[in-house]
């Protein structure tokens, strides 16, 4: 039985199999944490644009009558912030949209929404609630560290494409037993953490890929540009065959309008990551460090 027999048949018995197990094995370990936390945090900042909404009041509650102009409304706003100094007033040109303040007190300076109907407060312009958001979503996409931490998502990206990769070469149990990654039995020889690293590594493949591919993207874009640009038999006009990475991109950010339930979706998708890392784990710890002990 030559090679390629033994590799339909029998993978288990090559060691480029049992060599390529170690490389996505020490991959998971070495980068999981790593993995475990993007994945969180990308699942978290789905919201993003919803938090916007719920916690930023830059919305009048009731639009009728007469709003609050001038010299009247100067008053309004110092009488509704009289422990600050107002720094300034701007009213806005839309009449749904309430009136931006700026304040300042004790060398501190604060912006806030005012109803200029009513004559209230609706709170900050910038919540903490939004705050602890963009500190996430600069976590997941630059790890706090700007342009340096986006390139190191770029070789994450790269590193977590070779498990992916190495985990689909694996994935192969032979042609009397490839379908068993494909489902979660109760009769099966396999263990269920097994069962269902097998199983969500295989079903997610699209996703997986997109999200390597599209972290390495955001770190180089050029390469990419560049490629597209060669692919383009007319520079000259709008169109680019570019719709794949977009599609790519739009997998990544998973962001429906007006769709909260495909919002919610998304975030638990986006724990695959996670749970892959998780399981892969006990399943490791329970073969090797239990038996060590």
């Amino acid at each position: 039985m030559n090679a390629w027999q033994r590799w339909v048949q029998a993978p288990q018995t090559l060691r480029f199999r049992r060599a390529l197990f170690q490389v996505h094995l020490w991959l998971g370990i070495g980068f999981g944490l790593y993995v475990l936390m993007i994945s969180v945090t990308g699942s978290a900042i789905v919201l993003r644009p919803q938090f916007s909404l719920w916690f930023t009041h830059n919305q009048v509650v009731d639009a009728t009558g007469q709003p609050l102009k001038g010299a009247e409304l100067d008053a309004s706003v110092a009488v509704a912030y009289s422990g600050y100094t107002v720094v300034e007033v701007k009213p806005s040109n839309r009449p749904p949209r309430a009136t931006y303040v700026r304040l300042e007190r004790d060398g501190v300076e604060t912006t806030r929404y005012f109803d200029q109907y009513s004559g209230r407060d609706l709170g900050p312009t910038f919540p903490w609630q939004v705050a602890a958001m963009e500190r996430l979503v600069s976590l997941h996409d630059e790890l706090l560290f700007g342009r340096e931490g986006r390139t190191v998502n770029g070789f994450g990206g790269i590193v977590f494409l070779g498990m992916v990769v190495t985990g689909l070469v694996l994935w192969w149990q032979g042609r009397q037993r490839w379908w068993e990654g494909l489902l979660i039995r109760r009769n099966s020889t396999r263990g269920w953490l097994w069962q269902l690293h097998s199983f969500l590594g295989f079903w997610s493949l699209l996703l997986l890929f997109a999200w390597g591919i599209t972290a390495i993207y955001f770190a180089w874009p050029d390469p990419f540009d560049n490629l597209i640009d060669w692919l383009d038999d007319d520079l000259t006009d709008a169109d680019r065959p570019d719709g794949f990475l977009l599609f790519l991109i739009r997998i990544h950010f998973g962001r429906f309008r007006n769709m909260l339930w495909a919002n919610i979706l998304w975030m638990v998708l986006g724990l695959l990551p996670a749970v892959l890392f998780i399981s892969g784990f006990v399943v490791w710890y329970r073969r090797v460090l239990k038996r060590v002990q």
